[in-house]
């Protein structure tokens, strides 16, 4: 048994100095990539600093809690806000021209927000983390190895959102400057392969429970990995083993559904899997883009808006509305305040997506009972609602309802309702009705960053753009 210590990543300037002068060595390792644009990497003093970090339970403990903190510093308004943007779940009313291009699906190559470089950042630092724990130097055997499963989970999550943003991506297992300077772009599907390999090897590292961190769901166990791994399954269409996988995150006693829509991101609610944590001090500040205070901002467009069904009780819990200027505006609300606080974490991973990933697992399997059941158990569970849907007559009207689910359940939360319509083939159509001024089939798909494309002679663009 590892002995138990301090993860909590808000905690980890209470360490002591040693952990954080380690913690700011690994800063360093994780700005670096992104002020070079990855490709630049001096090699020899990031591997200088990597030595210094991994020679310790501790240590290693803060660097591998700093890769949580860089997915939730920078990548959270990416996911809950840019994507919710690019997708039917909000539109920009705000003065800010910053969110247009997400609102009307007109990114440009040398857009700032794009996640390109955040993202190969975390990649390094991941392999970082990979190369300094194998070589065994200080960390205990039983640390080195659970942080070695929550370091390839870490790889595993970053690629997911690379391939399903960009398509195509390099795929960079070394920190190695010869290999990451001219890295061409790998398929899709040979990334997935290795998201899986990463997954499987987290699952058999990982611990079953969240001892490690306190109790606090905002670091990697085995069910998180679990969980990531129904998810991917899904995506690429593995029916059998995402409905394994899911079946086993669901069966495993260690969460449960809420009753009704409050607390979906309260800390370490019974339905969180993965949470990524807030310091004391800070503020939501993803959250407060969507709040309503004097004009209107991020406002929930009528495709979502009509997908509830009368009476469900996530429409008017997650959802409010305000008047202005004698119209009134609807937005997301999910989020209840953006004041500093630890009550309210960003969820990553949460039980109800399992469910709704088994009831697709099985509806593409013609199980369309028990595909139903599930439906209905989120339907009673969040929305409150007593009238259980009928077993559908085939795959499609089944397939319906299941997305309907997801767009009503998970809306504005980790990129499902842009993935989703990617996914099953529904972008242009529901897209084309939404936008018809500026939907191109090609916004399907990010722009890689220009800067990268002109640096890297073997990088090339996506289609549609410069």
């Amino acid at each position: 048994m590892i002995e138990k210590m301090e993860l909590k990543t808000k905690t980890i300037n209470r360490c002591g100095c040693k952990a954080a002068a380690v913690f700011m060595l690994f800063s360093l390792l994780l700005i670096s990539p992104a002020c070079k644009k990855f490709v630049e990497i001096d090699s020899v003093t990031d591997k200088l600093l990597a030595s210094q970090v991994y020679t310790s339970d501790a240590t290693s403990n803060s660097a591998i809690a700093g890769i949580y903190r860089q997915f939730k510093t920078n990548l959270q308004d990416p996911i809950f806000i840019y994507n919710s943007l690019a997708s039917d779940d909000i539109v920009n009313y705000s003065p800010s021209v910053t969110f247009d291009p997400y609102s009307t699906n007109t990114l440009l190559s040398n857009d700032p927000r794009l996640a390109w470089a955040n993202l190969y950042n975390i990649v390094y630092a991941t392999n970082s983390a990979i190369e300094g724990l194998s070589a065994g130097k200080g960390t205990s055997e039983s640390a080195r190895q659970y942080y070695l499963g929550e370091a390839k989970f870490n790889r595993a999550l970053a690629y997911f959102y690379l391939v399903n943003w960009f398509g195509d991506v390099p795929l960079v297992l070394t920190t190695d400057v010869s290999v990451s300077a001219t890295a061409s772009r790998t398929p899709a599907a040979q990334v997935y392969t290795q998201i899986i390999a990463d997954l499987k090897d987290a699952q058999a590292a990982l611990g079953d429970d969240y001892s490690y961190t306190g109790g606090d769901r905002s670091r990697a166990n085995k069910w998180v990995a679990t969980a990531l791994l129904a998810r991917v399954y899904l995506y690429q269409k593995d029916w059998v083993n995402a409905k394994l996988q899911a079946d086993a995150v669901i069966n495993s006693g260690l969460y449960s559904l809420l009753d009704g829509p409050t607390g979906i991101f309260e800390q370490n609610n019974a339905e969180a899997i993965l949470q990524w944590s807030n310091y004391s001090s800070e503020s939501n500040f993803s959250a407060g883009n969507f709040i309503f205070n004097t004009t209107p901002n991020l406002i929930c467009r009528d495709n979502l808006l009509n997908a509830f069904e009368p009476g469900d009780l996530r429409k008017t819990t997650w959802i409010a509305s305000k008047a202005y200027n004698g119209a009134t505006y609807y937005y997301p609300y999910k989020f209840t305040t953006t004041s500093p606080n630890t009550t309210e974490w960003f969820v990553v991973l949460r039980l109800a997506e399992q469910y709704l990933i088994r009831a697709e697992a099985n509806a593409m399997q013609n199980d369309f009972t028990d595909a139903v059941a599930d439906i209905n158990l989120i339907r009673l569970k969040h929305g409150g609602l007593t009238t259980a849907l009928p077993v559908p007559a085939d795959q499609k009207t089944c397939m319906d309802l299941i997305m309907n689910q997801r767009q009503v359940d998970l809306f504005t939360e980790g990129c499902h309702r842009w993935f989703d319509l990617k996914r099953t083939g529904r972008i242009d159509a529901v897209m084309t009705a939404e936008k018809p001024a500026t939907w191109q089939s090609s916004s399907a798909l990010y722009p890689i960053p220009l800067g990268d494309i002109l640096k890297d002679p073997n990088l090339k663009q996506n289609p549609g753009y410069q």
